[in-house]
This record gives C-alpha cells, structure tokens and sequence, in this order.
C-alpha cells in the first residue's frame, strides 16, 4: 500500500487462543515494531491501546514523520507481538511504502 510522508497510519489486529483460536485478550498489551526495508533495526515501536470493549482488538497508530526516520521510496514492515494463555506470538500487520513526491517542473 502506498502512503505519503507525514501520514497517519492506524492498524487494527486481533489476538486469539492458541487452543482454541477464539477471539481472546493478550495476558499483557501487546507491542509493535515498524522496520525499514530489510533492516534488522526497529525504526520505531509505538504505542498500542486495547480498543474499548472489543475483546482481542488492538489498535496502533503512528505518523511516518521523516523526523522519525522514515524515507521517501522506502518500504516499511509492522509487526504485533503479543502473549495469549502464555504463548507469544507475532504476526505482520502492515507492510506499505513511501511514495516519492512527484517533482513538478515549470518550462
């Protein structure tokens, strides 16, 4: 998916019992990481809430702010980790790109 620098981006992702695969809550709030290309190097983890009254739906947000360090033509990976009865897992919740601003010439 393309995006644009300075975008918010907001992912949704579930959490369910590794026996039974129902929607269950993690034992603790899960965590998130976002990598650039294939570097091994976390950019940034942000925050992620419990969406209220939802059982097992967590939401992340952040803002690809070039502050941040993220890049024009740049790929970007999300990954959620999170512990249910005890067993951690992760999961890839996003993958998108940067796009380039098109550079507009006058004549």
């Amino acid at each position: 998916m393309a995006r644009q620098l300075n975008e918010s981006i907001t992912l949704d992702f579930t959490t369910t019992n590794p026996a039974t695969g129902q929607v269950q809550d993690a034992d603790v709030l899960p965590t998130c990481i976002v990598f650039i290309d294939t570097s091994n190097t976390p950019l940034i983890s942000p925050i992620v809430i419990k969406v209220a009254g939802q059982t097992g739906v967590y939401r992340v947000n952040f803002i690809t702010d070039p502050d941040l360090g993220f890049l024009e033509g740049s790929s970007y990976n999300v990954i959620a980790t999170a512990t249910v009865n005890a067993v951690t897992g992760k999961a890839r919740i996003g993958l998108f790109e940067i796009e380039p601003v098109p550079v507009h010439f006058r004549i």
